[in-house]
């Protein structure tokens, strides 16, 4: 009787993790043609296909938050979220600073978040990100910024 709930159990989360790995493809291969469409002709110079957007300061606590793509070229940083298709462009001349935190908007990863300080038509702004290699990110934004 054991290994038969064993057994349905493991099937179960087996099932599960197939149909998640299935749709978690379909939707990064949707959004890197959202993305090769977007940039085409443009020279990107740092991408991540898995950034965690922990949101806009400006939009309080009640936004959506989620994974997608974070982009920078020259012109700008540019955030597609995967599910709903939104995005969120950043055009590098309203950059003002760039840094690393650990928390935003009252939540953590426990992992450095890359933060963008900005400023707009609408005041300022600040918004972070979970990437890979943050540092590497916080580097070449402060490298288009000083140029």
């Amino acid at each position: 009787m054991i290994l038969r709930i064993v057994l349905i159990i493991t099937i179960v989360f087996l099932v599960i993790w197939a149909i998640q790995k299935v749709l978690l493809g379909f939707i990064r291969t949707k959004l890197l043609s959202r993305v090769e469409k977007r940039f085409i002709g443009q020279r990107i110079i740092i991408s991540d296909l898995g950034a965690s957007f922990f949101g806009q300061e400006s939009k309080g606590l009640k936004q959506i938050r989620g994974n997608g793509a974070l982009i920078l070229t020259e012109m700008e940083l540019w955030f597609g979220l995967a599910m709903p298709e939104r995005e969120l462009v950043i055009p590098t001349a309203n950059i003002k600073s760039v840094r690393l935190t650990r928390r935003h908007l009252g939540k953590t990863v426990f992992r450095p978040l890359l933060c963008v300080d900005i400023s707009s038509r609408s005041g300022e702004d600040t918004i972070a990100w979970h990437v890979k290699n943050p540092k590497k990110w916080q580097a070449e934004i402060e490298r288009i910024v000083s140029a």
